[in-house]
């Protein structure tokens, strides 16, 4: 399957989550309340996991939410040396602007290669923690996280080259609905956020399609 055709199908699918007002309305204000939004996650997983054709109705909360716990704590295990990074360059960074002295340039230097540096570290992981995170939800194996051999075939069964496009679309797309929301109201954002979540998913499962070899 081709980048474009997945876009597509993924876009389409979206598109039905109009036919049912209802669910769809559920899903976004899930999606406002923390914690409680890792039910919107767990929907996403669901997606994943079964490929639908439709959305499905929202139910099994219980599920889904543990589902969504699943999710975050296994983003958390790959991203948290790039969070750190980070987390250490903002602070810097925060330092330096608060307070003047012949240190602030460094600081400031230092500040933007440690984000720089979490930046890149953070899309590497992703390269090997996506395909991860399909393969726990689609085997029902949290341990398949660390299944690296394993989820370095599925990459090469995509082809590493279209996996990294994929990637990088996805993280544009996701870049674009958090500066739309940002720039208009946190309500509309919301609503990207849990349409966003539809689209990945969608957009993961026929990814883990192909790598699994599965219809």
């Amino acid at each position: 399957m081709d980048l474009s055709d997945n876009l597509n199908r993924s876009a389409s699918f979206v598109g039905k989550l109009f036919s049912d007002a209802g669910n769809l309305l559920i899903l976004i204000v899930l999606g406002i309340i923390p914690i409680v939004n890792l039910i919107v996650t767990g929907y996403f997983a669901r997606i994943v996991r079964e490929n639908p054709e439709e959305p499905p109705k929202l139910s099994d909360y219980v599920k889904l939410f543990i589902d969504g716990l699943l999710v975050a704590i296994a983003a958390i295990i790959y991203m948290i040396v790039p969070i750190i990074i980070l987390g250490v360059g903002i602070a810097f960074s925060i330092g330096g602007y608060a307070f003047y002295s012949p240190m602030s340039l460094l600081s400031s230097l230092l500040s933007s290669g440690l984000v720089i540096v979490g930046v890149i570290l953070a899309f590497i992981f992703a390269i090997f923690g996506v395909i991860a995170i399909g393969n726990m939800i689609r085997t029902g194996n949290f341990s398949k996280i660390f299944a690296f051999s394993e989820n370095w075939q599925l990459i090469q069964r995509i082809g590493l080259g279209n996996y990294i496009l994929w990637l990088v679309v996805m993280f544009v797309i996701g870049l674009i609905a958090a500066t739309i929301g940002s720039e208009i109201h946190w309500v509309v954002g919301s609503i990207l956020g849990a349409l966003l979540e539809v689209f990945y998913g969608k957009s993961l499962a026929l990814m883990m399609n192909e790598a699994m070899g599965t219809s």
